[in-house]
């Protein structure tokens, strides 16, 4: 079982949790090699059109606040871990609160949009306010919330990186698109943060710094 937890301006404790719940979107996808979290160019995960905007909390989490630390998931539908590129083929993992509401509204394997970053992202994880105190957040995502992974490695600037989260939250609700369309522009694809160039990586397609 594991938790996950994301990181926000305030420091109060949040972090993510397995359930017990099956995935429920019907979708077409041509599985992906296991050797490789990111798919191939003739592999697409593909999901219905059927564009619908919502208002959402945006957090965001990677390796060093995942619990335990690490990109394991709570319920994989195109990836083995935590990973993704953020195009409409191979979305970004996303997580969000297991309540009967948000698994009817937000199911798992459902993609999104977010326009402010414009990228794509799958849900395959789950929050729930459970684990250790350290990190940020509020009640497990509640509601209409999605905590974004952010990517890392065992080798991350851990400072770099939750620096790098801080700065990507919003400081409000921004409108999210569920069901999008495929033609939506995509900026930056690959991780959020990645561990190149040294020693403070790139975040968001920028050198990042630490806290």
């Amino acid at each position: 079982m594991f938790d996950r937890r994301f990181i926000a301006a305030t420091i109060v404790a949040g972090v993510f949790l397995t359930s017990c719940g099956q995935p429920v979107l019907r979708s077409t996808y041509v599985p992906q090699s296991a050797a490789s979290a990111e798919l191939t160019s003739r592999a697409c995960y593909v999901t219905p059109q059927k564009p619908r905007n919502v208002t959402a909390t945006i957090t965001f989490y990677g390796w060093p606040d995942n619990t335990p630390p690490g990109n394991a998931i709570a319920h994989p539908v195109i990836h083995n871990v935590a990973s993704g590129s953020g195009t409409w083929c191979n979305p970004t993992t996303f997580a969000t609160e297991p309540t009967v509401a948000e698994n009817k509204l937000i199911p798992y394997g459902i993609k999104i949009y977010v326009p402010f970053l414009k990228q794509y992202f799958v849900r395959e994880d789950d929050c729930t306010p459970s684990g250790p105190s350290t990190g940020s957040g509020n009640n497990g995502c509640y509601r209409v919330w999605f905590d974004l992974w952010i990517g890392g490695d065992g080798k991350s600037n851990v400072n770099a990186l939750v620096n790098c989260e801080l700065s990507m939250t919003p400081p409000a609700k921004v409108q999210v698109i569920l069901y999008p369309k495929a033609t939506m522009p995509v900026a930056h694809p690959g991780p959020i943060y990645s561990d190149t160039p040294t020693p403070n990586g790139t975040c968001y397609g920028k050198p990042g710094s630490p806290i």
